[in-house]
């Protein structure tokens, strides 16, 4: 049975042009059928304790859905035929992943891939988070780690790690992750201390615009500070084939319902 929440979400965007930037609510089952087939993965919307209802961890966002939407983005099918040839799995780190959309179809759609599902250690989202793992059928190749971004990331490494030779993360995914610019910080941090020092890793990040152009544009420049480069900044319109490149000169001129109608997708690399 559809959430009442979201039966309202598509009635306000059938009749009044609305476009909801969440789905769901806690507690409530939100069911995603992918494009490619399959069978649906049905998820919990997660909880979280009162203390932290500022992580809006409660309900599936738009960016998320939109990842799950364009997998093929992530070039996860080029990535595997490099690390098989090196003999070892792909690695990818899923950030803030909420109820864990992106990485329970990336789990369920690629071999040869070992994802790390990720985000506050509030232990009601992270019971939930390990339960829809688990519910879907991944959680052999899906781990779920509770993490605070800027901490110690041997946890997300895994115990073959050292503190001389932490080989990091081929892929880091985020969605929706930008919003509070009082976090960039430690989630820069992390970006660094995650991702493999290798030119062929990659950091997929998907905002709506609903986080403000302003804000991303901030981002943008403290990680363009910590070394690392913009292979990719393009905006894209949610339900469309539209694209253009990202602008923040667009700031003024959009109203609440374009700014609920696009996503950023940018794609990092370190500098070379």
């Amino acid at each position: 049975m559809s959430d009442p929440e979201d039966v309202l979400a598509d009635s306000l965007e059938t009749l009044y042009d609305h476009a909801p930037v969440t789905q769901g609510s806690p507690g409530s089952t939100f069911s995603y059928q992918s494009k490619e087939g399959g069978s649906a993965i049905t998820l919990t919307t997660p909880d979280t304790h009162a203390a932290n209802w500022s992580l809006h961890a409660t309900s599936i966002w738009t960016s998320s859905i939109y990842v799950a939407d364009h997998l093929q983005d992530l070039r996860i099918e080029h990535c595997t035929e490099r690390t098989r040839a090196e003999g070892r799995p792909l690695r990818i780190l899923e950030l803030g992943a909420g109820a864990g959309l992106p990485s329970i179809l990336i789990t369920r759609t690629y071999e040869d891939v070992l994802v790390t599902c990720t985000d506050y250690p509030d232990d009601a989202l992270i019971r939930t988070l390990a339960d829809n793992t688990k519910r879907n059928e991944v959680s052999d190749r899906c781990r779920v780690v509770p993490y605070a971004w800027g901490s110690d990331p041997f946890p997300l490494l895994g115990p073959d790690s050292s503190d001389s030779n932490i080989p990091g993360f081929d892929i880091v995914l985020a969605a929706d992750t930008l919003w509070n610019s009082d976090t960039h910080r430690i989630f820069i941090e992390t970006l660094k201390l995650t991702l493999r020092r290798s030119p062929d890793a990659r950091i997929h990040l998907v905002a709506g615009f609903h986080t403000g152009r302003y804000v991303i544009q901030s981002f943008l420049r403290l990680m363009d500070c910590a070394g690392f480069s913009a292979e990719e900044l393009t905006e894209r319109r949610v339900g469309s084939s539209d694209e253009r490149p990202w602008s923040v000169d667009r700031a003024e001129a959009e109203d609440e319902r374009d700014r609920r109608r696009w996503v950023v997708w940018m794609v990092f690399k370190w500098r070379e």
